[in-house]
């Protein structure tokens, strides 16, 4: 009798303990929460431990029991390696979607687009301005001039050679990286028959390209640039002063003297890239 009694019992602490797995699983998978579903970004940093990832969606309403939802990943999901990264999800959010969402990797991408006409610092601004990469790793990255071998012989940095283009980076791109593409996609467009052109005109590629972003920041409409690069590479031929507007606005930004327009007396502001005060074009 005693044996069947307990027989029975360990049945029924068995079927209630199948009942009570069942449940958690099918909350785990069926979390309850907001009737409309709205989304959260979150950022795991390398290295954060297993804990700290369920405790952050917990907090942040992803899960609704973090120690319950990592017992399910070390019970059924160890096998899945949990990567950093910037994450876009779901509160609340079913546990297997979630562990297959940072399993692989599948990070927040960040379309940046960087319009002609800026300087490095502007370009730069617009990634660590979205938590990408950071003003000293861009400056950093910004003397990495072997990436032009010949290219940029005599020059500190990469200014000018960083090609506008629509950016498609995760927050763990680094700034090198980022450099590396900009410069990159700068190689497959100023063709050989390009650098020939240059050469033609007694320029050299950094000085073409110098040339042609005064240009592009003097001309109002496409069809002007033409006229203006003729006018300006006349001066050059004489050996006269360019007298070109942008030269005076890029050596006031340089010294972090921003404006939006330019006054009689900015004609003599003191710098090497003021085109006003001194022949050729500005040192690159």
């Amino acid at each position: 009798m005693i044996g069947r009694r307990l027989l029975r019992l360990v049945l029924l602490v068995l079927l209630l303990a199948l009942v009570v797995a069942g449940y958690l699983a099918y909350r785990l998978e069926h979390p309850a929460g907001r009737e409309s579903a709205d989304e959260v970004t979150i950022v795991f940093e390398t290295g954060t431990p297993t804990s700290h990832i369920f405790r952050r969606l917990e907090k942040e309403g992803v899960v609704e029991d973090a120690r319950l939802a990592e017992i399910y990943y070390r019970v059924h999901r160890s096998a899945t390696p949990l990567q950093a990264g910037e994450y876009r999800l779901t509160r609340p959010m079913a546990i297997d979607d979630i562990i297959n969402r940072l399993g692989k990797g599948d990070v927040v991408k960040h379309v940046v687009v960087v319009p002609e006409g800026l300087t490095a610092e502007e370009t730069f601004e617009l990634f660590w301005k979205r938590g990408i990469g950071g003003p000293e790793a861009f400056r950093a990255a910004m003397r990495s001039t072997e990436l032009l071998p010949g290219v940029t012989a005599g020059t500190s940095d990469l200014e000018g050679f960083l090609f506008p283009e629509t950016y498609v980076v995760t927050r763990s791109t680094s700034a090198s990286q980022i450099v590396d593409q900009m410069v990159a996609q700068f190689r497959k467009t100023f063709s050989r028959e390009m650098q020939q052109q240059a050469k033609n005109l007694g320029l050299t590629v950094r000085q073409a390209v110098t040339l042609a972003s005064i240009v592009e920041k003097e001309s109002a409409l496409p069809q002007e640039g033409r006229l203006i690069a003729g006018v300006y590479l006349n001066r050059l031929r004489r050996g006269m002063r360019l007298q070109a507007d942008p030269t005076v606005v890029y050596a006031m930004k340089q010294d972090g003297n921003r404006r939006g327009v330019l006054y009689r007396s900015d004609y003599g502001y003191e710098s090497p890239y003021n085109t006003y005060l001194y022949a050729g074009l500005p040192p690159g």
